[in-house]
Formats: C-alpha cells, structure tokens, sequence
C-alpha cells in the first residue's frame, strides 16, 4: 500500500505541472488533458525558438541534445525542420567527438559531473541518446561511437556507467547484448535502501528505466525505499519552490521507476 501510495502522490504532483514531464506523465497515468496538445505544440515551439542559425542552443551539446529529446517526447517528427535541425547539430557533434560543454557539467536530470573528462562523456552520451532516438544509428560517426561504448572498458564510475547504459538503451541488437554487463554493474552496487552510495539515484534509475529489459526493471523497483525516502509531501522529491526544471526531470524518473515497482 505504501508502495502505491508513493507513485499516486508523485503521478499527482505532476498532473498539475504545465511542462513537458507533466505532459508525459499524463500520458502515463492515463489522464491526458484536451489541452496538452496545445501545450505540447507550446513546449516545442519554444525549444525550436531558442537556436541559433546553425541548429545549436547557444553552442551546448548537452542543451540542444536534451531539448531534441524533449520535443521528441513531445510528439514531434525527427525529420521535421526544427527538430532536424536540432538533430543535424548534435550528430555533427557526436561525430566529431567534440563538445564545449565545460566542467562542472549538470545533466537535467541533476546529475553532477565535476571532472572535464567524465563531462565530455556524458555530454557525448545524452547526444548519443538523441541522435539514436532520432533514428540516426547508420551513420559512420555514430556506427564507431556505439562500438566504443558496447566493446570497451567499463567507465570509471557508475554515474558514467549509467550515461552508456543510456544510450546502447536505444539500439537495436547486437549492441543491446551489452546491456546486462552495465546493468549488473549498477545492480551490484546498489545498497540496502536500493540507492547508491556514490551515484546519483535519480541519474540511476533514468538509466534503468531506459534499458527496460527484465535485470534492469528488478534492479529499478528494488529502489522504491530509497525513492520513498526522498519523497516530500507534496509529490515531488526536492524542496520547493519547484521553478528548477530539474524538480519535474526528477519526478518524472521516480515515477518511471515507482511504477515498475508497482507492476512487478
């Protein structure tokens, strides 16, 4: 009951939010509103607006990436205008294996990443994720960064285990098959409560959910205490005021996360 309880309280918190979580988890719930069609139209709209000529937000891999995922998670075709544009521009990066994203580097979901090297890298993977949503895996540039990530050496931390396991989340076989040795890596760290004592919960779970195979989602609902301990009374899992777009990304999570827990 508790359990349920936890994932009503945080389905509510964003039924109430007028942004792209709150859209998502709607959708989730079953509880879309007639006007989050608008909204969503909205939403992306405002992200086309915020780039440049040449397709970037303000130069950031890590921004234009992340606002091509949201207006994906936002209805919009990959390979209309302003999405295709956004797209175009993080594939240029990710190709390159160039970023001018400086350290310290925040993700949205909140996941901080204070050393210059392991910032590239996770810039480079949430361009990975974008780019791989937007069905762009056959290019030479990507084709070789996927490779690098399934075949090579696990990353030095678990924050930056949970970047890769983000992205080889998207691909189809035979990278997938690589899916099981980062999820058992996160799986064995994980302490009693279900979180991690040098990760970022949040940045975890984001990870998890977004493998979806059977060890991931088992390793995602053995979180829940961890989830409900940072579970505030008004649904969300920060304090507020809730103006940080980060408070909804991580809302979003849990409640991805809760609701594995709930069905398994």
């Amino acid at each position: 009951m508790k359990l349920k309880n936890a994932f009503a309280k945080v389905t509510a918190f964003l039924a109430e939010r007028d942004t792209r979580p709150g859209i998502v988890a709607r959708q989730l719930a079953g509880q879309e509103r007639p006007a989050d069609a608008k909204l969503a139209e909205i939403l992306s709209a405002e992200r086309r607006a915020r780039s440049k000529m040449d397709g970037s937000i303000d130069g950031s891999l890590v921004r234009t990436a992340w606002a091509a995922w949201e207006m994906m998670d936002l209805g919009a075709d990959p390979l209309q205008g302003g999405l295709d544009r956004l797209v175009s521009w993080t594939l240029q990066q990710v190709e390159s294996g160039t970023t001018s994203d400086q350290a310290p580097l925040t993700l949205p979901n909140g996941a901080l990443f204070e050393d210059s090297d392991a910032s590239a890298f996770a810039a480079r993977c949430l361009g990975l994720r974008a780019v791989l949503r937007a069905r762009r895996e056959a290019r030479p540039g990507v084709a070789r960064l996927l490779d690098e990530l399934a075949n090579g050496p696990q990353p030095a931390t678990l924050d930056l285990s949970a970047c890769a396991l983000a992205a080889l989340a998207l691909v189809p076989p035979p990278h997938r098959r690589h899916l099981d040795g980062l999820v058992g890596r996160l799986g064995r760290a994980q302490v009693a409560d279900g979180g991690w004592t040098e990760a970022d919960l949040f940045h975890m779970l984001e990870a998890l959910v977004l493998a979806g195979i059977r060890p991931a989602r088992v390793v995602a609902a053995q979180s829940a205490p961890a989830l409900m301990a940072h579970l505030r009374d008004d649904g969300s899992f920060d304090d507020p005021p809730h103006d940080n777009p980060v408070h909804d990304e991580r809302a979003l999570v849990g409640m991805r996360a809760l609701q594995i827990a709930v069905e398994d």
